[in-house]
C-alpha cells in the first residue's frame, strides 16, 4: 500500500478547514469590538485562534505583524505536509508572499531597526547586501534575466517549482491570472478607494475555484489565498486597535 497522500485525502483536510472559516457576520461582530483585548479574545473563539493564540496586547504593532507572518509560514508548512511530496516545494513557496512588501522596502534601502528580529527578513537583507547564503529567497533578487518586479520574480520561481504533472492542471494559470487581475484593480483604486470590494471579489473567485477544482492542487492554492485574505483582515483589525489604544493612552 502506498503512503503517498492522495488529493482526496488533502481535499478532506481542506474542506474541514474551509468549513471553519469566519463568516461575514462573524467579521462584523469582531469589527464592532473596539479594544484590542476583546478583539483578540473574540478571535480565539473562532478559527482565527490558530493565528491569534500567540498574540497579546502587550506586543507592539511590529511584534504582532511578525508573529502573524510566522503563523502564516507555519500554516503554509502544515498544508504542504498534507500534500504529495512533489508538490510541496511549490506550496511552500507561498510562504514568502506575506513578506513581499517588506522585501520591496529592503531592496529600496529601507531597513527598520527590527528587521533582524525576523529570520526571513534578516536573510533577505543579507542576500540583498551581497552575502553568500544558500536560500530560496535568492530567487527574489533582481537580475538581468529576471522579471523587473518582485511579484514577477516570485511568480516565475513558483512556476519553475511545478512538478512534471502540473500541466494536467491548466487551471493553475487561470488561478494566477485571477489573482493578478484583482491585485491590478486594487492598485488602480487610488488612495481614496476602499480595498474591501476588491478583496471580497477575490475571495468569491477563490471560493468558486476551490469548489470547481476539488481534490487537486488548485484547491490547495485557493484555500491558501482565502486564508491569506482572512489573516490580512485579522492583522488590519488588530493593528489598528493597538495603535489607536496607544495613541489614546499617550493623549
Amino acid at each position: 500500500m502506498s503512503h503517498r497522500p492522495s488529493w482526496s485525502y488533502v481535499q478532506a483536510r481542506l474542506q474541514a478547514r474551509h468549513g471553519e472559516r469566519v463568516t461575514e457576520g462573524d467579521w462584523r461582530m469582531l469589527e464592532a469590538v473596539r479594544s484590542p483585548e476583546r478583539f483578540i479574545d473574540r478571535t480565539r473563539a473562532t478559527a482565527l485562534r490558530r493565528f491569534s493564540e500567540r498574540l497579546n496586547t502587550g506586543m507592539s504593532s511590529h511584534v504582532i505583524e511578525r508573529e502573524l507572518r510566522n503563523a502564516w509560514r507555519d500554516y503554509v508548512a502544515e498544508v504542504a505536509s498534507w500534500c504529495p511530496p512533489d508538490w510541496r516545494p511549490t506550496i511552500l513557496w507561498c510562504a514568502p508572499l506575506a513578506d513581499l512588501p517588506l522585501f520591496a522596502a529592503l531592496l529600496q534601502g529601507e531597513a527598520p531597526y527590527w528587521v533582524h528580529q525576523d529570520a526571513a527578513l534578516s536573510t533577505f537583507l543579507d542576500l540583498a547586501q551581497g552575502a553568500t547564503i544558500r536560500s530560496p529567497l535568492d530567487a527574489l533578487l533582481p537580475g538581468p534575466k529576471r522579471a523587473p518586479t518582485l511579484a514577477g520574480r516570485w511568480y516565475a520561481h513558483w512556476c519553475s517549482l511545478w512538478p512534471r504533472d502540473a500541466r494536467r492542471y491548466r487551471a493553475l494559470t487561470a488561478l494566477a491570472d485571477t489573482v493578478k487581475v484583482q491585485v491590478a484593480r486594487l492598485d488602480l483604486a487610488g488612495p481614496q478607494g476602499t480595498s474591501a470590494a476588491y478583496r471580497s471579489a477575490l475571495a468569491q473567485a477563490m471560493s468558486r475555484m476551490f469548489r470547481r477544482h476539488s481534490a487537486s492542487p488548485i484547491a490547495v492554492f485557493c484555500h491558501l489565498a482565502l486564508v491569506a485574505l482572512d489573516l490580512e483582515r485579522l492583522r488590519g483589525g488588530l493593528v489598528r486597535r493597538v495603535l489607536f489604544a496607544a495613541a489614546t493612552e499617550a493623549a
